[in-house]
């Protein structure tokens, strides 16, 4: 990459920050870091009413990128944070496992007050661990949702040429990789959209190369199909139509073995319909969230 290319994406990512700043105000989130079993993990916490919801993200993902979907979801309370190494949480060294991450995710919850029940939601990668959450902790989910993701290491892939560039974290470090690759790795919205992608990359924060192979390391070992058919609360399911890293046919597969699994297809929507079209997402999980828990949902 020439001298003046590398300026220019370092101005950008200055501005970036801005940007950034910008959309936590807008989303009404309070900022702060917490030690939860000797790690620290820095956090958004955007009151509400009702049941809050713990929001599971992506690999390498910082919490900034799911502030349009907290926008949208207007009143519920909502916890964000970063794994160690995203964002501005801290590196920190364990053997990687969801199993651990959720340890993290629920004591994180409990540092901030939120003791009793709670939803839980994850996209892509942090579908897999709200997953392992709502196993692990089934006393305290009340709901769960699954965007975008999948059972686990034992799935049906996606396409090789999307998988290939998921490998390494080049998409958050240059915003030229990300408007060239952005509709090959995620599909859907970014298809003949280069400015979604840069609008997209601008939000983004680069994780350490340690962080991102300790989450490979965890979601490779990781497979709930063994036991999905025991977690027992009411889950919805949704995958976009046109998402090439996570083919839609694994969403059907999840809710098709939660006991209390629904569906719903984003019709056009890649792998970051939640980013790409959020108010659409807030409606849908709006409508599952109030509805009777008590009532069975049938899957769609």
């Amino acid at each position: 990459m020439s001298l003046s290319r590398r300026l220019d994406e370092a101005r950008a990512w200055g501005s970036s920050r801005e940007r950034q700043r910008s959309a936590l105000d807008e989303a009404g989130v309070r900022i702060d870091h917490a030690t939860v079993h000797g790690i620290q993990l820095r956090y958004a916490w955007r009151p509400g009413t009702g049941t809050p919801l713990l929001f599971c993200n992506g690999i390498g993902a910082n919490f900034e990128l799911v502030l349009p979907l907290v926008r949208a979801l207007k009143d519920v309370p909502v916890l964000l944070f970063d794994v160690p190494g995203t964002g501005g949480s801290p590196p920190a060294w364990f053997w990687p496992s969801l199993k651990r991450y959720a340890h993290l995710a629920v004591g994180l919850l409990d540092a901030v007050g939120q003791h009793g029940k709670f939803d839980v939601a994850g996209v892509s990668w942090g579908g897999g661990l709200a997953q392992r959450v709502a196993y692990d902790h089934a006393y305290r989910v009340r709901r769960l949702i699954l965007m975008a993701t999948s059972a686990g290491a034992v799935m049906v892939p996606g396409k090789m040429s999307a998988l290939i560039r998921m490998t390494t974290p080049q998409r958050y470090l240059s915003r030229t990789y990300m408007a060239r690759h952005a509709a090959t790795i995620y599909g859907g919205e970014m298809r003949g959209r280069p400015d979604h992608a840069i609008e997209f990359a601008g939000m983004t924060r680069p994780p350490s190369t340690r962080t991102y192979l300790q989450q490979l390391t965890a979601i490779a070992t990781f497979s709930s199909l063994p036991w999905l058919h025991r977690v027992e609360c009411p889950a919805l399911v949704m995958t976009g139509d046109d998402d090439p890293l996570v083919r839609p046919v694994n969403a059907y597969i999840l809710a098709g073995l939660l006991p209390r699994g629904r569906l719903h297809v984003i019709r056009g929507g890649g792998h970051l319909f939640l980013s790409l079209q959020p108010e659409l997402c807030a409606e849908v999980m709006h409508d599952f969230l109030r509805t009777d828990p008590i009532r069975h949902t049938p899957t769609d």
